[in-house]
């Protein structure tokens, strides 16, 4: 694949801050449970195991960076994955580091070339 640098130059810095709240275990952890549909603080809580008050704070970051979208559902506030783009860099990590089908390279080590 080749890619278009000059073009990369002016989407960069939008990548750098997605790749920055990625790097966060808890945040990837909260964007990944997302994938899989609305979820509401408790809930989404439970499924991370972290405290209300911890994931509220990744969650406002998450905001924050327009990764997330809420809706209020009576006093509840329900939380979604913002965008088709970072559902799809989610997906990808995902296939690249759980799938058990997909092939990996162990950590350090380069794939020989064909």
């Amino acid at each position: 694949m080749r890619m278009d640098i000059d073009r990369l130059d002016r989407s960069a810095e939008s990548a750098a801050e997605l790749l920055s709240a990625l790097a966060n275990k808890n945040r990837l952890m909260i964007l990944c449970n997302l994938l899989n549909g609305e979820m509401a603080v408790q809930p989404l809580a439970e499924a991370v195991g972290m405290s209300q008050s911890a994931l509220s704070q990744q969650l406002a970051k998450l905001r924050l960076q327009r990764l997330v979208a809420t809706r209020r559902v009576g006093r509840e506030i329900h939380y979604r994955v913002a965008s088709a783009e970072v559902a799809e860099v989610l997906a990808t990590l995902y296939r690249l580091y759980c799938d058990p089908v997909q092939k990996t390279v162990p950590r350090g080590e380069v794939a020989a070339a064909s």
